[in-house]
């Protein structure tokens, strides 16, 4: 039933947003790794499965909170499906999924709670699985997050903790994207993350333009700044 009900979710997500691909979720698994809502793998998606991972504990979570969470993976899967590339290595679309479909992602998901027209961060409510945040807190704790992640990484020397702190900073691009102050909300989280501001600017002008033959580009320039190699 819940697979059922999913794809239904989903047929009205393509819909509005006119995805013309008659493709539907397969299979569903409460097998999302551990602090994980939901999600698609990359390399299951790249080789034709289209699973959608989700926490055991999902069906507990609150409908207003789901919704929430479903509309941001579907918007994954309308980018995998809507790419503008055919891409012939699994981690170059790995990482055009990490940059710009997290941005999109999590820019549509808050744009279905908050709607359009203005916002005040302090009383527009984001539900999360058992209680509200403000737009305001949401943004604090994905910034708080980020730095969590960046600090591990300066630990660990470890490349795949880094795309979790750049996952973070997609997250906050995507939701300030609603603001029309975004470049300053985004000036304080660099500054407050000690990040390479401009190169960051950079990142959000090409997401927001869906320049897309230089996402990739700016990444590894990113990368090569924090000494990493991309590949």
């Amino acid at each position: 039933m819940i697979l059922e009900n999913i794809n239904k979710k989903w047929i009205t997500y393509k819909e509005q947003f006119g995805l013309d691909n008659p493709l539907l979720i397969e299979e569903v698994r409460f097998d999302a790794s551990k602090g994980t809502d939901a999600s698609f793998n990359i390399a299951e998606l790249y080789s034709g499965s289209y699973i959608l991972h989700l926490s055991k504990e999902f069906t507990l979570y609150r409908s207003e909170f789901t919704e929430y969470v479903l509309w941001h993976e579907f918007t994954h899967l309308y980018d995998f499906l809507n790419q503008p590339y055919v891409w012939k290595v699994l981690r170059k679309l790995y990482h055009y999924m990490n940059s710009y479909s997290e941005y999109h992602a999590s820019r549509r998901s808050l744009g279905k709670i908050i709607g359009a027209g203005a916002i005040d961060p302090d009383k527009s409510i984001i539900p999360l699985a058992y209680r509200d945040i403000s737009l305001r807190q949401l943004i604090s704790e994905t910034v708080t997050q980020a730095a969590i992640a960046l600090k591990h990484y300066e630990a660990e020397n470890s490349p795949s903790v880094f795309n979790v702190y750049f996952r973070y900073v997609m997250y906050l691009m995507g939701y300030a994207s609603h603001f029309a102050n975004a470049d300053d909300i985004l000036g304080y989280c660099f500054e407050y993350l000690q990040t390479p501001i401009d190169h960051y600017f950079k990142m959000y002008d090409i997401l927001k333009n869906k320049n897309y033959k230089d996402i990739l580009p700016q990444m590894e320039i990113i990368y090569d700044e924090m000494g990493l190699k991309f590949d």
